[in-house]
């Protein structure tokens, strides 16, 4: 079942029975709350299912005798990181980095082999997360990552017809909104939980489905192939 924008506040409507303003018009806030619902429903599936349409892949780059880059602001968990045409990065604690390559300004021939998050400012604000990337060794030379990491795609709105969740996942998204929808109404326990055992049951699917992608293309071509090309291990 697909779903564009309309037509999933439409369900809402139609499967809550309750189409009064009180849904469907913007409060105070400037959202309404059927918006409300279908951006926080959008969001539990992001969080519960690994989609492979949330993973982005994209280069930074390293300056020559610096070790740190910006955090990209969109993202939300980080899949590999490697040299461009070369070795894996690996994760590691910042305090391991920093033990690691204790002279952040000695630089070195070698590709970058670590990296870690590393804060760098109290602040946050929504254009600036004050986050670094901080790799060790530094390298003497501008270093071109590749870095794989997971997104949370723009949502179904009044400018967004259509989305990967609405086109591929409407049984799933209807159940998560009717949820939130079923929060926002205070419905009885009853459908709640009926609405609940859907939802399981068609995100679980999903799941499987996306777990079965991922198995084709990421690791069989990604991870089995390094595998099979690297022999030193650095951990």
């Amino acid at each position: 079942m697909q779903f564009t924008y309309v037509q999933l506040k439409q369900a809402i409507i139609d499967f809550t029975e309750n189409d009064s303003t009180e849904l469907t018009t913007a409060t105070g806030s400037g959202i309404a709350p059927i918006d409300v619902i279908i951006g926080l429903a959008e969001e539990r599936m992001y969080r519960e299912v690994d989609f492979t349409n949330s993973q982005f892949t994209t280069t930074l780059t390293i300056s020559a005798n610096s070790n740190t880059t910006a955090v990209p602001q969109d993202l939300i968990y980080v899949r590999w990181v490697r040299t461009q045409n070369g070795d894996w990065v690996y994760e590691k604690d910042e305090s391991f980095i920093r033990e690691y390559w204790r002279a952040p300004a000695t630089t070195s021939g070698d590709d970058p082999a670590y990296w870690a998050f590393s804060k760098t400012n109290k602040n946050y604000t929504s254009s600036n997360r004050h986050m670094n990337f901080l790799f060790a060794p530094t390298p003497s030379v501008d270093k071109t990552i590749e870095i794989s990491y997971n997104i949370q795609p723009t949502g179904l709105s009044s400018t967004q017809a259509n989305t990967y969740l609405g086109d591929y996942c409407g049984d799933a998204l209807l159940y998560a909104c009717l949820l939130e929808s079923g929060n926002f109404m205070k419905v009885d326990q009853g459908q709640m939980q009926r609405w609940q055992q859907l939802y399981e049951r068609a995100v679980q699917t999903l799941a499987t489905e996306e777990q079965v992608k991922m198995r084709n293309s990421t690791l069989m071509q990604g991870e089995l192939n390094e595998m099979q090309r690297t022999t030193k291990n650095r951990y």
